[in-house]
This record gives structure tokens, C-alpha cells and sequence, in this order.
């Protein structure tokens, strides 16, 4: 059977294609718009009681997830009622099955395949002592500009990236692109650098150049760290202020620090929770900001708030995905 480069809402669902579906209990209607460009991949996540090579555990917890920064924001997006698409890329063998794990979660897939290219995945090894994940982006890796259908850009009141996925081949040219064409309709573009061992690889200076435009950052601590070279996070803040307009940086469960330029940065708080596993954590701040800041733009710091209830929800789970 042949497989269409794309995926959308399969014929047997047009009801659910229509809008109205209701997803974890809150019920889609008309509203904000949003796309996610970015990583769509598999997880394998694993707790053990090893704690160095050569050590084996029998009894050591595997879970096989879909996971990915994109992935993971798009279905939050979905759990929290919104229209939502996304554009990914996976191997030709798990089109269909990525595709319906998004439907599911209330996102409209337009994934891309790749048959030469395995779809990628982030592995995840969680001791008492740390957590180590090696990832490899694979198909996800080689998503570009001309992966993303105008008409998804020009419909779009957010276009949220994730830069993990976007810096294989092609580097910080990709990225680029794929932010012009985002920019290129009339959405506001939000951007998640996702990991700080990517920004350190391509450099902090060039990594910023190449989000040039954008109108909001989210950077995890140590990212935020990578792209400025600041001692700290609050005078990295300020300094990613003077490059975008708006910038959050999560700082767990220290809460987040919100920066606009000209202003000190204010800090909001986390929202208490029981952490069962921080996966995904961040994505699902992501979502929760972006929800809140399409709807109203000026109280960043009550979208800060409600990024923070949503992630404390993901933390109450094992995945980086929101309960179906």
C-alpha cells in the first residue's frame, strides 16, 4: 500500500475533522489558531536502579512513548481545547501511527515520511541520581521550509517552533527559513530553542540570528545560559530582551522568569505539584503560555501562571503527553 507524503484527518473521521470533538473533557470551538512546526519522534524511557556502565537492572521500568518537543506541545495544545495542526516528519513505516496518536490528542497531523529515514527518537534514563537522554532527530531532522503549507502559515494566529529537530542537515540556514516562513504570514511566532547542547553546538550568537523576528522566546535555564554566555539567568533574561521582544525562561521548580525589554524581569512562581516525571514538562508550559498569550497578549504574567498550571499537570505522569 502506497503512503501519501502527508497526513491529515483520515476519511473515516470527518465529524472529528469539523471541529466540536471533545477533547479531556473541554469541547473544541471557534478560537485561536495554532501551528506547531517541529519534532515528532519516539521515546523510550526507562527508570533504573543502575547506576553506572556495566551495571544491569532486571527490573528496570521501559515505557515506548511518542514523544518530541512539537509532538508533546501540539497535544497539550489539544488537551487544552485549541485548533491546533502540526507538521512533522517521521519514517515512511509510522506515518499512520503518529498521525493517529495526534488526532487523538485533538491535533490536526500534516506529517511528512521519509523513506530512506527512520523516524528519530530520544531515549531517556532516569537513576536516583540523574537523568541522561541521547536523542537522535532522524527524519525529523531534515523537516524545512518547504515542509510547511502556506495556508497552514496564513490561517495561523501563533506559529510555535521547536529548534531541536531543525538543526540537522542544513544547520542554522534551516532554521532560518523555517522561521522566514512562519514569519510570512500575519501569526505571531513563538520559539523554543528545546535543548542547550543545540544552541552550544551552532553558538549562541549564530542561533539568534537565526530566530531573528520572532516575537517570543521560551528557553529552559541552561539554554538561556548557552545563547547569552551570562552568569546567570536574570542577566541572560535581559539580554535575550534586547534580541526578542518577549522572552520566558523555565526554571523548573524554581517557576519562570518572564523578560521584556527595558524591564527588570519578573518572576512567577510554579504551581505545586507531584513530580512523577519531568518529561515534557517544559512543552507543556509552552502550550499553556501560548494559549493564554493569543488570547491576551498584555498579561504575560497570568499566561506565565497558566503555563505553569499545565505543566504541573504533566508532571503528575510518566510521557511528555497529556492523558488520553
Amino acid at each position: 500500500m502506497s503512503l501519501p507524503s502527508e497526513r491529515s484527518v483520515p476519511p473515516s473521521r470527518p465529524a472529528e475533522a469539523a471541529g466540536g470533538r471533545a477533547v479531556a473533557g473541554r469541547r473544541r470551538g471557534v478560537g485561536k489558531r495554532f501551528l506547531v512546526i517541529g519534532d515528532v519522534l519516539d521515546g523510550v524511557l526507562v527508570q533504573t536502579r543502575a547506576t553506572g556502565p556495566g551495571d544491569h537492572d532486571p527490573a528496570a521500568s521501559i515505557r515506548h512513548r511518542p514523544a518530541g518537543a512539537a509532538g508533546n506541545t501540539a497535544t497539550w495544545l489539544g488537551w487544552l481545547g485549541a485548533e491546533v495542526d502540526l507538521v512533522g516528519r517521521v519514517g515512511v513505516d509510522d506515518v499512520y501511527r503518529h498521525a493517529r496518536a495526534l488526532e487523538d490528542a485533538g491535533v490536526r497531523p500534516h506529517i511528512h515520511h521519509d523513506a530512506g529515514t527512520s523516524t528519530g527518537v530520544v531515549v531517556s534514563v532516569r537513576n536516583a541520581r540523574a537523568r541522561t537522554s541521547m536523542s537522535d532527530g532522524a527524519a525529523s531532522s531534515l523537516i524545512t521550509a518547504d515542509d510547511v503549507p502556506d495556508e497552514l502559515v496564513a490561517r495561523a494566529d501563533i506559529v510555535h517552533l521547536t529548534g531541536e529537530a531543525m538543526l540537522g542537515a542544513g544547520g542554522v540556514e534551516r532554521l532560518a527559513a523555517l522561521v522566514a516562513r512562519a514569519r510570512s504570514g500575519p501569526a505571531r511566532v513563538s520559539f523554543d530553542p528545546s535543548s542547550a547542547a543545540v544552541v552550544r553546538a551552532v553558538g549562541g550568537p549564530a542561533f539568534l540570528d537565526a530566530v531573528a523576528g520572532v516575537d517570543l522566546l521560551v528557553p529552559g535555564a541552561a539554554e538561556a545560559l548557552a545563547l547569552t554566555g551570562a552568569p546567570d539567568v536574570v542577566e541572560a533574561t535581559r539580554i535575550l530582551t534586547r534580541a526578542v521582544p518577549l522572552v520566558v525562561v523555565t526554571l523548573g521548580h524554581d517557576g519562570v522568569l518572564v523578560g521584556r525589554p527595558g524591564r527588570t524581569p519578573q518572576r512567577v512562581p510554579a504551581t505545586a505539584a507531584t513530580v512523577v516525571d519531568t518529561i515534557g514538562a517544559g512543552d507543556a508550559f509552552a502550550a499553556g503560555f501560548i494559549r493564554a498569550w493569543a488570547t491576551d497578549p498584555v498579561r504575560v504574567g497570568a499566561a506565565a501562571r497558566e503555563g505553569t498550571r499545565v505543566a504541573a499537570r504533566a508532571l503528575g505522569f510518566v510521557g511528555g503527553r497529556p492523558p488520553v
